[in-house]
């Protein structure tokens, strides 16, 4: 039975696009060098052929990364909360309801869902979500089946390989919300700090969420500061990374707070492009470099209009700037100073 990704991917479809899409961006010259270097790589995949599996592996990965980009990008500019947690949790239960609340305030407040598509708590967040949530579907050897709260023609995604299904749950996520689970939890709550703790990935707030008094992520931050801090594993300004919340509804404020003023942020050769929606006050600047100069090694944090390196941003290009060097060695510490400009904006 053909997949949706298999239907989308029939070859009398793709002549015509191939076409249509080359003259559309023949204007566009760095996206006709991208579409180049794809088809190069392709090409010299066939002249080197490495065997038929990983011929399999990489087509099956450029189809559903193809495929993904397609179904996400209509929804590019809302907002989303990527949700993670136990499969094993029985509906009805107060951590189900727990989840289910978080996902439907979250909705309220106008972000969209995104889950792993199962049952457990992917489908108490697709539930709280009212079909208004992406459910991110794993193949495994025993079928994992989709839960019934997806939309399964606009929001439901099929992934073969776990690591193509990873980068979307990361991927389109402003944040991420962790309920109690087990070893997929913890790879993906691991995974994600990883990504923030070395710069691999932007700064996103990250929440752990559980019942007051259920113990999970108590017991679980214990571990990290009794036995992985002291140890010296991590540094004291990574705990900044994450938050534990025994509240939906204050979660979702902690979340909203991180874009109270931050807006996103960009490297332009050494120096890191802080984008704001307001600009901070000549005083706030000042405690700014007082508090985190050390941040900036051998210069300062200052405003700018924005860099010509950013000029393929034009949507952007009204925001207020702050630019400073960076080494990207404590980024724990810049999401603290991301705090302080939200906590000082006006």
């Amino acid at each position: 039975m053909e997949t949706e990704i298999e239907k989308d991917d029939r070859w009398e479809e793709l002549e015509g696009l191939l076409h249509s899409t080359i003259a559309e961006h023949q204007q566009k010259s760095s996206h006709l060098k991208l579409l180049s270097d794809i088809f190069k790589a392709a090409v010299k995949l066939a002249k080197e052929s490495p065997g038929t599996l990983n011929l399999k592996i990489a087509s099956t990965v450029l189809r559903e990364l193809r495929y993904s980009f397609k179904m996400f990008y209509p929804h590019r500019f809302t907002p989303k909360i990527t949700m993670f947690g136990s499969a094993r949790v029985p509906p009805e239960t107060p951590l189900y309801e727990f989840t289910k609340a978080f996902a439907a305030e979250a909705v309220k407040r106008k972000f969209m869902i995104i889950t792993g598509g199962g049952p457990g708590i992917m489908a108490a967040g697709n539930e709280g979500a009212q079909k208004g949530g992406f459910g991110l579907n794993i193949r495994l050897p025993v079928e994992q089946t989709p839960n019934p709260f997806i939309d399964n023609e606009k929001m439901l995604i099929h992934y073969k390989y776990f690591f193509t299904r990873k980068l979307f749950l990361v991927k389109e996520a402003c944040a991420f919300a962790f309920f109690p689970g087990g070893f997929g939890t913890f790879d993906e709550a691991f995974e994600v700090l990883t990504l923030l703790q070395t710069g691999k990935s932007t700064l996103f707030p990250v929440v752990l969420l559980e019942p007051k008094g259920f113990g999970f992520w108590t017991n679980f931050c214990k571990f990290l500061e009794n036995d992985v801090l002291k140890r010296g594993y991590v540094s004291e300004s990574d705990e900044a990374l994450y938050r534990v919340f025994h509240s939906g509804a204050e979660a979702l404020d902690h979340i909203q707070l991180f874009y109270r003023n931050y807006h996103s942020m960009r490297f332009v050769k050494d120096k890191l492009v802080l984008r704001l929606k307001q600009a901070p006050s000549p005083k706030v600047l000042e405690q700014m470099n007082s508090k985190f100069g050390f941040l900036a090694p051998g210069g300062r944090i200052e405003l700018s209009a924005p860099l010509s390196e950013e000029s393929n941003e034009p949507e952007l290009k009204d925001l207020a700037r702050l630019v400073m060097p960076f080494d990207r060695r404590d980024y724990g510490s810049l999401r603290r100073l991301i705090d302080f400009i939200n906590q000082n904006a006006v």
